[in-house]
């Protein structure tokens, strides 16, 4: 869970970070029939073991995605999404992409808003959780 005193708002949302920009990847959006493939960066400086990442919040077109089937995959293994907490030996390194799999058919005819809140808890910054919010336009194919 989220400690509400580590995380700072500003007018109500979240501030964004120097991250936040570049935590979903364009050019590693990927869309097919039945599901949708993120490419997705480590909002941080260094290397972290998976045990410390959690993806929050996943919204499209801001409906909230359960996060029943949604798969994280990094270092050639996937992974359910919230299933990263026991994974001490697993690193996401900050040069690697990491993909998210999401069970959801977007319409290529109409534009799209991806949003994405991924919480990190470093393990050598005790009580600090680091969230960032990323979020993406895909704009309609003609």
């Amino acid at each position: 869970m989220i400690s509400s005193e580590r995380i700072f708002y500003l007018s109500g949302s979240l501030v964004e970070n120097n991250f936040s920009r570049s935590l979903i990847c364009p050019d590693e959006v990927r869309s097919a029939e039945s599901k949708l493939e993120l490419g997705i960066r480590l909002p941080w400086y260094r290397a972290l073991p998976l045990s410390v990442v959690e993806v929050d919040e996943i919204l499209i077109d801001g409906d909230l995605v359960p996060h029943q089937n949604v798969y994280f995959e990094i270092n050639g293994h996937e992974y359910p999404v919230d299933g990263l907490g026991n994974l001490t030996g697993e690193f996401w390194y900050v040069l690697d992409s990491a993909r998210l799999r999401i069970p959801r058919a977007l319409n290529p005819a109409r534009s799209h808003t991806i949003a994405l809140t991924v919480n990190l808890y470093p393990p050598y910054i005790p009580g600090l959780t680091w969230v960032t919010r990323g979020s993406l336009v895909l704009e309609a194919k003609r």
